[in-house]
């Protein structure tokens, strides 16, 4: 009987040699990790960081190169996606963002309009950069049939009435952001268009997912100024103020506040709290230039704010009709003293 025991122990055991020698690797637990690509975009060392508003013969340097760290991958084709991101507020008042070319880490929506192929010999090699512009013009091209919906059915977005400074002296306004993403193919059939949360953030040594820009403004608005109002109004505690006769003339300062586009004025009111209530003059506001749109905020001493609406712009002098909030109002030709021509402004 220990004999048979014995028997049956030694074929048992047998039996398990042969499954174990004969395993299929494919079931192994172990996996070798895929090789991957992937890029680096960047502007260019010398190029502007950001396209300026009706500067259309600027352009961004775009510097390019994929990697293939352990040198095991081909790239045959890159391909390159430009995304037009706007942003604007909609009928309750609230801040949106029109995203014409989709979201790029959105794989379920339109991704982007292609812009730029590259492919066969004109693929650098792993790790050589390529250098190709990025310009106005190119944006507006790709878009320039585009139609949104911003609340009152759909328009094109470049004849949106809401923003009228959108012209062909320049097409892309404050407000707009711009992306360009890629897609890269590798000889061995594979496509790369997503890479992990690591790349993206540039923790990764040269290494990026996207190249973002916006447009940005360049705003010259400080100086002297001499001013003459007329259509004097004496606030009433709110709504339209009672007419105040007379017209005062002066010189009001604005200077550069805290940041670029933003502007302290000696007077808001261009002598009307002087003229009109006997008081001080009001320069708590801030005038903001956000591409050649004006805007006030803050509030003045007894906490009302203002509007500057720019009703006619000839040369050297801009005519604006300004309000707050407590009915106070009037009509001023202000006039630069530096010998320079005021820009094509829009306030309200």
């Amino acid at each position: 009987m220990k004999f048979l025991k014995l028997s049956y122990l030694l074929f048992a055991m047998g039996a398990l040699t042969a499954i174990w020698s004969c395993k299929d690797e494919d079931l192994s637990p172990y996996l070798e990790p895929e090789t991957a690509v992937h890029g680096y975009g960047r502007t260019a060392d010398g190029s502007p960081a950001d396209f300026v508003f009706q500067q259309i013969d600027k352009s961004l340097q775009i510097d390019f190169n994929w990697n293939s760290i352990d040198g095991k991958n081909t790239v045959t084709k890159i391909e390159f996606y430009l995304f037009f991101d706007e942003g604007y507020v909609d009928l309750e008042g609230n801040d949106r963002t029109a995203r014409h070319g989709g979201r790029y880490d959105d794989y379920t929506a339109p991704r982007g309009k292609l812009f730029k192929t590259v492919e066969a010999g004109e693929v650098p090699a792993n790790r050589t950069a390529i250098n190709f512009t990025v310009s106005q013009a190119d944006v507006y091209n790709l878009y320039k049939d585009a139609t949104f919906d911003y609340g009152s059915g759909s328009v094109n977005v470049f004849a949106n009435p809401a923003k009228p400074e959108r012209t062909a002296a320049g097409w892309l306004v404050a407000g707009d952001k711009f992306e360009l993403g890629w897609v890269i193919y590798t000889e061995d059939g594979r496509k790369f268009d997503a890479w992990s949360p690591s790349i993206c953030a540039g923790e990764f040594p040269n290494s990026s997912c996207t190249v973002k820009w916006a447009i940005i403004c360049e705003s010259d608005l400080a100086g002297e100024f001499d001013y003459k109002q007329y259509d004097i109004q004496k606030g009433v505690g709110g709504g339209a103020g009672a007419a105040f006769p007379g017209e005062i003339t002066g010189t009001v300062t604005w200077s550069v506040g805290a940041a670029p586009g933003k502007y302290t004025s000696t007077d808001i009111t261009f002598g009307q709290f002087a003229f009109a209530w006997s008081d001080d003059p009001v320069v708590l506001p801030v005038i903001n230039d956000a591409c050649n749109v004006i805007t006030l905020s803050g509030a003045d001493q007894y906490g009302d704010t203002y509007i500057y609406n720019f009703t006619n712009i000839t040369g050297a002098v801009a005519t604006i009709r300004w309000t707050n909030t407590y009915g106070d109002a009037g009509t001023v030709e202000l006039t630069r003293k530096d010998g320079k021509n005021w820009p094509t402004l829009k306030g309200g």
